[in-house]
């Protein structure tokens, strides 16, 4: 059965990403411009009265929530707005319009600085050498921001449990790894993108099983391909979605 599904910064990547694979649901856009979304609405996420009014008005059950500042190198003054009062109001609105489910973008660097530490350190920097098995970093692991950037999406995965726990809105939070307009995880003189790379099809794989799953209570997964050197643990999303990601990092390696 198709559901209403509004996607929140409809205009960027991953909005995109999801529009293009999207066979089944109903699509609505917001973003603060125009968006190849056939209905969409031009507006940011400063008011959740206004959220919870679109919301209403086109009875939308679930809630993609990509909207935000994705610099890692962004401010307090840059982030507070879009990162931290948006997303509050994105579940706020979510919670008095009776929307069932938020999938909430987070991202790996909630938890970036664990590639400080090695082996994660040298596989991110293709130094693999010496790396035999290694414990792959779990969705439950402890909270490690390398920016203030990953302290917003940390944030935004603390207040989607309190909304979960208090008020019965089912969350899940994606950890992205790295999902390119080009959809490769090639880069000069990078090795990182052959760890954290996500293919188009498997962040909206990712993204669609969320959106379908009965079992979503309050759940962070990891939206990564199933590459080679990954240093994060999918294997909650096979177990609790069913899903299983297709792509992988090594079919570019030269």
């Amino acid at each position: 059965m198709s559901k209403n599904i509004l996607v929140t910064g409809s205009a960027g990547l991953i909005g995109g990403i999801i529009l293009k694979y999207n066979s089944k649901n109903n699509l609505f856009g917001l973003d603060v411009v125009p968006c190849a979304y056939p209905s969409h609405e031009i507006s940011d996420i400063s008011d959740s009265k206004k959220l919870e009014s679109i919301f209403l008005q086109n009875n939308i059950e679930v809630v993609v929530h990509l909207a935000g500042k994705t610099s890692v190198s962004g401010t307090w003054d840059n982030l507070i707005g879009n990162n931290f009062d948006g997303t509050a109001n994105v579940f706020e609105a979510s919670k008095n319009s009776g929307v069932k489910k938020v999938i909430f973008a987070s991202s790996n660097h909630a938890v970036g600085l664990f590639e400080n530490d090695n082996p994660y350190k040298q596989i991110v920097s293709g130094n693999y050498k010496d790396v035999e098995d290694y414990d792959l970093i779990k969705s439950n692991c402890e909270i490690r921001p390398d920016s203030l950037y990953g302290v917003s999406k940390a944030f935004g995965e603390n207040i989607g449990r309190y909304y979960y726990e208090t008020f019965g809105i089912k969350v899940a939070c994606l950890r992205i790894g790295s999902v390119r307009q080009v959809d490769t995880p090639i880069e000069d003189d990078s090795y990182r993108f052959f760890s954290t790379w996500c293919s188009h099809k498997d962040i909206f794989g990712l993204i669609e099983a969320c959106v379908n799953s009965e079992k979503i209570g309050f759940n962070i997964f990891y939206g990564v391909s199933d590459n080679k050197w990954k240093i994060w643990d999918i294997s909650d999303q096979k177990e609790i979605l069913n899903f299983h990601p297709q792509s992988n990092a090594e079919a570019f390696r030269a």
